[in-house]
C-alpha cells in the first residue's frame, strides 16, 4: 500500500499553500483534489488581494491579516500579482460618517492611504460618476488565482510532494482513535486506492463539512453564494470599492483584458449546483452602474457563481453571509474529538491562504516532531527567467506575447522558445485574448509540465486559454487539435473535451440577459453546430 505522512484534501489555494508549507518543512505529503487545482471558492471569486480596506471599520483583525499577508504575497509571487492599485470612493448617496471612520481605522490597522479629491480622483479614473465627493488610495490588487494555486503546487512537487487531481476522496479510515489511511477513487478512471497516512487535513472549503464527516467528527461551515460579471473590457485600471460597510456590488476589479463586478451575498445550502437568477444579475448590474456609469454600455461575457466558505461556531446563531466573520479558524480534532491524526482548515480569504497555511503546519510539524519553522514568507515561489531565454522569446514572437508568456511561464518559457526553436510553426499565437501560443499549449499537454492537464479547462486554468472576451469561441477549437495532435486524445476523446468545454462556457454566458454577448453565443452554436438550451439557467 501507498504511503505517506500527511494527506491534504482540497486543492484551492490554501491547500497548495500547506503542500508547499509543508515540503519546505521536509514533511512528506500529497494533495488529493476530486476536480481540478482552483475548483472551488479559488478559483470562483474577484481576484482581488485585499489591501484590507474592505473590512477595516467591521473586522479590524481580518483587515489586518490582509494587509500583511497581501504584501507578502506581492514579494513571494510578483508573477501572479498585477499591483493596480486601488480606491474607496465617496459616493453622495453613501453615508458619510463611515468615511471618517474607514480613514481612522485605516490608520489602526497600518493599512497605506491617501485621501484624494474627487477631481484627482476622476484623474485617475476617468469612468468614475462625475459627483463623487472624494476618494481614498489604498494598495489592492489583483491576483490571478490559478496561477498562485499552480505555482504553489508546482514548487512542492519540485521538492518531492505529490499533487493528485481528479481524485475524490471517499473514506478516512480510523483505528483506535487515530486517522490510519485515506481511500480515494479517481473520477476519470474509476481506479480506486488507498494510501496510508498519520495526518489528514481537511481544506476541503465548501466541502469541508462533507469531509470531516468522514472522520466522525462535524466542521460548521455555511456556505455563502456569491454571484459575479465579467465585462469585454476594463473600465478602471485600478480596483474601486464604494466606500461604505460591504454589500453587493460594490467592487470592480481589472483582470487583464476584462474586468470584474461583485459580488451579491445570499445563504445556499452547499457549494454546487449554483444558479444565478435573472434579477439578481440585473440588480449587480444596477449597483454596478451606479459605481461606474459606462458600465451601462458594457458587454457582459459572463456569470458565475461561488459560495464562500464561512465557519459558524455555534455562537454565530443565525447571522447571514456579510455578518460571519471573514476570519479563519484551526480546529484539532485530536483536542475536539477525540481523533488523533485529523485537523481542518476553514474559512478566511484567498489573500490570507498562507497565513492559514503556515498555523496549520506548525500544528502538523508539532504533532510530528519536526523542529522546523515556516519559511513561506521568504521563500519565492518562483525562480527568475534566464534573461538569454527571455531575449530569445521577444526574438521569435510578437513583444506583447513573449511578455507575457515570461510571466505566466517563468523557468519553463525555456521549454516554449526550444519547442518553437525546432517547430516555428508552435508560434502561432492560438488564443489572442489572452496570447497564448502553440506552443505553451502543447507544452501544459506534455509531461514536461509539473502540474498536469486533463482536460481543455485545465488548459484554460494553466493558460487563461478561453478566459478573454471571446469566451473560447475561437481558441478552444484550436486547443482541442492540439491535444488531438500531440496524441493527448484520440480523435473521439478530443471531440468529447471539445464538447464539455463549450458546454462550460455556454454555461455561464447563458445567464447573460441581451446585448452583444448573445449575438456571439449564437455565433457560437452556428460555428459548432452542437444544440444548447439557451434558458438552462445552470451554473458558471
Amino acid at each position: 500500500m501507498e504511503s505517506t505522512q500527511v494527506i491534504i484534501v482540497g486543492g484551492g489555494a490554501t491547500g497548495a499553500g500547506i503542500l508547499w508549507d509543508l515540503s519546505l518543512r521536509g514533511i512528506p505529503a500529497v494533495l488529493l483534489e476530486k476536480k481540478d487545482l482552483a475548483n472551488g471558492a479559488t478559483g470562483r471569486c474577484h481576484g482581488l488581494l485585499h489591501s484590507g480596506g474592505r473590512y477595516v471599520v467591521k473586522d479590524p483583525e481580518a483587515a489586518r491579516e490582509c494587509a500583511v499577508e497581501s504584501a507578502i504575497i506581492k514579494k513571494i509571487a510578483p508573477h501572479c500579482v498585477h499591483d493596480t492599485g486601488g480606491l474607496f470612493v465617496r459616493y453622495p448617496q453613501d453615508d458619510p460618517t463611515f468615511f471618517d471612520r474607514w480613514e481612522s481605522a485605516c490608520r489602526g490597522a497600518g493599512i497605506a492611504s491617501e485621501e484624494v479629491s474627487a477631481d484627482d480622483a476622476l484623474g485617475l479614473e476617468p469612468n468614475l460618476p462625475k459627483n463623487i465627493l472624494g476618494a481614498y488610495t489604498c494598495p489592492d490588487a489583483h491576483v490571478d488565482v490559478f496561477q498562485l494555486t499552480r505555482s504553489n503546487i508546482a514548487a512542492a512537487v519540485a521538492r518531492g510532494a505529490g499533487f493528485r487531481a481528479y481524485c475524490e476522496v471517499t473514506a478516512i479510515n480510523i483505528e483506535d482513535g487515530r486517522v490510519r489511511s485515506v481511500d480515494y477513487r479517481d473520477s476519470r478512471t474509476g481506479e480506486e486506492g488507498r494510501i496510508a497516512c498519520e495526518v489528514v487535513i481537511n481544506a476541503g472549503g465548501g466541502w469541508a463539512q462533507k469531509v470531516a464527516a468522514m472522520a466522525g467528527v462535524d466542521v460548521p461551515v455555511r456556505c455563502d453564494k456569491g454571484s459575479l460579471l465579467v465585462l469585454n473590457h476594463n473600465l478602471v485600471t485600478r480596483v474601486v470599492n464604494r466606500c461604505r460597510m460591504p454589500g453587493d456590488a460594490d467592487i470592480l476589479v481589472p483582470a487583464g483584458p476584462v474586468c470584474i463586478l461583485g459580488t451579491s451575498s445570499m445563504t445556499v445550502p452547499g457549494p454546487e449546483g449554483l444558479t444565478a437568477a435573472a434579477e439578481e444579475v440585473q440588480h449587480l448590474l444596477d449597483l454596478g452602474i451606479e459605481l461606474i456609469p459606462t458600465m451601462a454600455e458594457a458587454r457582459v461575457l459572463r456569470i458565475f457563481s461561488g459560495a464562500r466558505p464561512l465557519y459558524t461556531p455555534k455562537n454565530a446563531g443565525g447571522a447571514g453571509g456579510r455578518e460571519i466573520s471573514r476570519g479563519y479558524a484551526l480546529l484539532d480534532h485530536a483536542a475536539l474529538d477525540q481523533v488523533e491524526g485529523f485537523v481542518s482548515i476553514v474559512g478566511g480569504k484567498m489573500t490570507t491562504y498562507r497565513l492559514m497555511a503556515e498555523v496549520t503546519c506548525d500544528l502538523i510539524a508539532s504533532k510530528l516532531g519536526v523542529d522546523r519553522s515556516c519559511e513561506t514568507s521568504e521563500e519565492p515561489l518562483r525562480l527568475p527567467v534566464d534573461p538569454r531565454i527571455a531575449v530569445k522569446a521577444r526574438q521569435i514572437l510578437p513583444a506583447q506575447a513573449a511578455a507575457i508568456a515570461e510571466r505566466r511561464l517563468g523557468p519553463d518559457l525555456v521549454h516554449i522558445v526550444n519547442a518553437i526553436d525546432e517547430r516555428p510553426e508552435l508560434a502561432e499565437i492560438i488564443c489572442e485574448c489572452e496570447q497564448v501560443t502553440r506552443a505553451e499549449v502543447e507544452f501544459v499537454l506534455g509531461d514536461q509540465a509539473s502540474v498536469p492537464v486533463h482536460t481543455i479547462s485545465d488548459i484554460g486554468r494553466r493558460t487563461r486559454l478561453g478566459f478573454g472576451p471571446c469566451q473560447g469561441t475561437f481558441c478552444g477549437y484550436k486547443a482541442m487539435l492540439s491535444g488531438y495532435r500531440s496524441r493527448r486524445w484520440s480523435a473521439a476523446q478530443a471531440s468529447d473535451e471539445f464538447e464539455r468545454f463549450l458546454d462550460e462556457r455556454w454555461k455561464g454566458q447563458s445567464f447573460v440577459p441581451q446585448g452583444k454577448q448573445v449575438e456571439q453565443l449564437y455565433l457560437s452554436h452556428d460555428l459548432f453546430g452542437v444544440t444548447y438550451n439557451f434558458h438552462d439557467r445552470k451554473e458558471g
